[in-house]
């Protein structure tokens, strides 16, 4: 795609300051795919998944995300396929569930959803609002011409989740997946290049899901424009995020833009494709990683999913994942594949400290409840950031990200204004702790993040030994000390 006008008028915009602060949001997946909550528990984790996809093999249809249910349920012989039989009948169609899902859609008080998100930290919300089943949760004018009768939520999900968070001082963003629509292709995605196909749906699709985007801008200013699965090849996407700067100025676009290149004619296309697979399966074969396409578009924020980078990250950045394996609600979970509440906090410190954002998955169940297995971990984080935000919010990357104590446990370190803080890993233990290779000036202070300002410290060699309180009730999964003067 050619550098156009558009996005030479967007390249010098600035990151707003509000999404580099906020530093925590919670996704919200939750839609038609809700009600039957499958994927197989079996299934490979999203990391071991898209290794296998990228290297050729033909694994689309074990997916662990349950919100791909209506594409794993065309795959004949996929563990979703024989328990969709199972249970709903072999003849029971996708769109059987929509009754269900109304029904129950009529009586979620979001109030409450938003409530649990405020309580766990969180600065903004990210709400799905079409996913790949194309089934929309705004009953607005944009129809879909491949979807029989009127295939869209009767109840405004986008307007009153919408309401509801800002109510409580957050900020809303919506999530559209504007590269593909499952009612536009019935064949399923099981290998890349199927994906790649599926990207490709032509004209028709490409000023529907435009239109739509626009249509969700106008009506719900939606903070953060987090677009997925590519967009298509017919619409400059700098159209859509110009439209959007100007409705909402302050607002962020993800980096979900790619377009699909493909020759035009179809066998050509059909021979590129082709020579894609086998490409993608020597490479495979070979071990060989698949780089990713260039992002030669606009965008204000990178994603990462499920694994974060390394090191730190100059570009404002996000990680997402589920607090299962799945985004979608999936029944099939228990606690061993769900994050506990020492883990979100051990991740979240990493990902702050790396410079960037947290963007934690929620999954309601069809009737739009968020099972108890999802709320104790962001009541955790909720209680935890209640004592040491000063550590979190509002901060930057430190010169480092990392070390360990002496005894080997993590520490990540993030900073604001003067204060370094050293974000330990582990329970707080009664005495003297040493975070290894840090030495800092004499005229520095050291106290304990929600607890006792003023803390007795030395050096010790190159590291830093620091005298904890012995009268308090230690902190639990994790603890911060603040370091000033540095």
């Amino acid at each position: 795609m050619s550098c156009g006008p558009d996005q030479q008028a967007l390249a010098g915009r600035p990151v707003p300051d509000w999404y580099r602060r906020a530093k925590l949001g919670i996704f919200v997946h939750w839609g038609l795919y809700s009600v039957p909550g499958f994927a197989a528990r079996g299934s490979a984790d999203y990391t071991a998944f898209m290794r296998a996809l990228t290297s050729g093999a033909t694994t689309a249809d074990r997916i662990p995300y349950a919100e791909w249910y209506l594409n794993s349920m065309r795959v004949p012989g996929s563990p979703t396929a024989i328990h969709h039989a199972a249970t709903y009948g072999d003849r029971f169609e996708y769109t059987g569930f929509r009754p269900e899902f109304e029904g129950a859609a009529r009586a979620v008080d979001f109030g409450e959803w938003a409530e649990l998100f405020a309580a766990a930290g969180a600065r903004y919300v990210v709400l799905v609002s079409r996913h790949l089943d194309g089934y929309p949760l705004w009953p607005k004018g944009i129809g879909n011409p491949n979807a029989a009768g009127d295939y869209r939520s009767p109840r405004d999900i986008v307007g009153d989740l919408s309401q509801a968070v800002r109510q409580r001082g957050l900020r809303m963003g919506l999530y559209y997946c504007g590269g593909m629509d499952w009612t536009f292709r019935t064949a399923p995605i099981r290998t890349l290049t199927d994906l790649i196909r599926h990207q490709a749906l032509g004209p028709g699709y490409a000023r529907y899901a435009a239109a739509q985007w626009r249509e969700l801008i106008d009506s719900y200013a939606p903070s953060i424009l987090w677009n997925d699965m590519g967009w298509p090849a017919e619409v400059d996407p700098h159209e859509i995020m110009a439209h959007y700067y100007d409705a909402v100025p302050d607002g962020v676009v993800n980096d979900r833009w790619v377009q699909p290149k493909l020759p035009a004619n179809r066998l050509a296309r059909a021979a590129y494709l082709r020579f894609i697979g086998v490409a993608l399966r020597a490479m495979g074969k070979l071990g060989k990683p698949i780089p990713d396409p260039p992002k030669d578009f606009h965008y204000d924020f990178a994603t990462h999913e499920y694994t974060p980078p390394t090191g730190v990250r100059s570009e404002a950045w996000e990680l997402t994942r589920g607090l299962g394996r799945s985004f979608g609600y999936n029944a099939q979970e228990t606690s061993a594949d769900t994050l506990t509440g020492a883990e979100v906090i051990h991740l979240f410190a990493d990902v702050v400290a790396k410079g960037g954002n947290l963007l934690l998955n929620v999954g309601p169940d069809g009737h739009g409840r968020i099972s108890e297995l999802q709320r104790e971990p962001l009541r955790t984080l909720g209680a935890w950031l209640a004592r040491n935000s000063a550590a979190i919010y509002d901060t930057v990357a430190w010169d480092r990200f990392a070390t360990t104590t002496t005894d080997g446990q993590a520490v990540r370190f993030t900073s604001g204004g003067d204060t370094v803080y050293a974000i330990v890993l582990a329970d707080q233990p009664a005495g003297a702790i040493s975070l290894r290779d840090l030495t800092i000036p004499a005229s520095a202070a050291v106290g304990l993040v929600g607890g006792a300002p003023a803390l007795t410290w030395q050096q010790r060699g190159g590291d830093l030994l620091v005298e904890l309180p012995t009268e308090v009730a230690p902190q639990q999964h994790a603890f911060a000390l603040a370091i000033r003067g540095l």
